[in-house]
């Protein structure tokens, strides 16, 4: 199949998912538990969360005015972006590596318009639960807070094939969104010792959530 065949093929699995999305989110319990700390429409953060809860974040940040999300140019990037670009988010397609200069100074601009960024920090290919350095090296050039979000749902399916075992909420079930304390990225910080201290803050909100049910 060629990639312009490929790519089409993704987008229609995206639509697919977003309509999905619009009909279960409808029936969802959601428990929004947000922080005080972050001010989310009078400054930009970069929200932080793992790969396989990205559900989570998509539905409960829609009260952000400005949003943008990475999305890698792969084509699982492809099946994301399209839901995400029709529930309001701006797409930005680029890798999250800290190497990815185009990436970085496209998501900095942004944020110096007033976007918040979110991003899967185990994306787009894992290994899963581990942050990559991306995200933490752009919160350190472009001076913005880390928020971690958690969550969890109380009936859900998870997709074992998956690298991430990516998990979907079953309808009509209760779903948990836990945001943390904002982190900051000094600029002299090693950048390895914040990608352990925001995988330990995720898990930690994640098991947090499950406390819920």
């Amino acid at each position: 199949m060629s990639g312009e065949k490929e790519t089409k093929k993704y987008r229609r699995y995206g639509l697919i998912l977003y309509y999905l999305l619009k009909l279960v989110g409808k029936t969802l319990k959601v428990k929004l538990i947000r922080n005080d700390k972050v001010k989310e429409n009078e400054e930009s953060y970069i929200f932080a969360f793992w790969h396989n809860k990205l559900v989570i974040p998509s539905l409960c940040l829609d009260y952000i005015e400005k949003r943008a999300v990475l999305a890698s140019p792969s084509k699982d990037g492809e099946l994301i972006s399209v839901p995400l670009e029709k529930m309001g988010f701006h797409m930005v397609r680029g890798s999250s590596d800290k190497n990815s200069t185009s990436s970085l100074i496209s998501l900095i601009r942004l944020m110096k318009q007033g976007y918040s960024i979110g991003t899967p920090v185990d994306g787009p290919k894992g290994p899963i639960y581990e942050v990559k350095p991306g995200m933490i090296y752009l919160a350190q050039k472009g001076k913005k807070y880390i928020v971690p979000i958690g969550g969890a749902y109380k009936d859900k399916w998870i997709f074992k094939k998956a690298w991430d075992k990516f998990q979907f909420p079953k309808p009509f079930t209760t779903m948990v969104f836990l945001m943390g304390d904002p982190i900051e990225i000094s600029k002299d910080a090693e950048i390895d010792i914040y990608c352990e201290l925001l995988k330990n803050k995720l898990n930690e909100l994640d098991r947090e959530a499950e406390k819920y049910f």
